[in-house]
């Protein structure tokens, strides 16, 4: 998992953008923030639902 985190932090970093780590089977979940990892340029995962 350690390069998929650091890729991230890079993702988000160079874009200013969100980044999500996690399975694709689980995309609703996270993004609903209920599984896998968010990396925001804040360190918060946003108030609403991003569904």
């Amino acid at each position: 998992m350690g390069l998929e985190v650091d890729a991230a932090c890079r993702f988000v970093e160079t874009t200013g953008d969100m980044a999500a780590i996690g399975a694709l089977d689980q995309t609703e979940e996270i993004l609903r923030g209920n599984a896998g990892t968010i990396v925001t340029p804040s360190g918060n995962y946003p108030e609403n639902s991003l569904l």
